[in-house]
């Protein structure tokens, strides 16, 4: 119980930080001060998750040695999914497809933090 009381103070005091700092926003904004100088402003540029064919995922699939149950089981997808996806008919989220991705990667080491959790 002293665990969720931690953590709920945590996510309110979280919460009271991004208010005061939109508080502190609306008023630069409003001022018309330059936003560079208040405040810290960064760009992110995220690559986009990889392109998977319905052969690419039926590969990484073989290559991984497991049916479409286990491999979407392991992705969090149903099979139904896993053969739509192998079959064109349906394509992998952008969510699946960076998953995807990091299987791809490193299959290996994909495996052993799976099967490392499930033991």
């Amino acid at each position: 119980m002293a665990q969720l009381q931690k953590k709920g103070h945590r996510g309110r005091q979280a919460a009271d930080d991004i208010i005061n700092s939109l508080r502190e926003l609306a008023h630069a904004v409003e001022e018309g001060a330059p936003l560079a100088r208040r405040f810290t402003v960064r760009t992110v540029r995220i690559p986009e998750p990889g392109k998977y064919s319905p052969a690419a995922v039926k590969r990484l699939r073989h290559d991984l040695g497991m049916s479409q149950a286990v491999f979407a089981e392991l992705l969090g997808v149903s099979r139904i999914w896993v053969q739509g996806w192998e079959r064109g008919v349906r394509r992998p989220s952008l969510l699946a497809c960076r998953l995807l991705d990091t299987i791809r990667a490193n299959p290996a080491s994909w495996l052993a933090t799976v099967w490392a959790k499930a033991g």
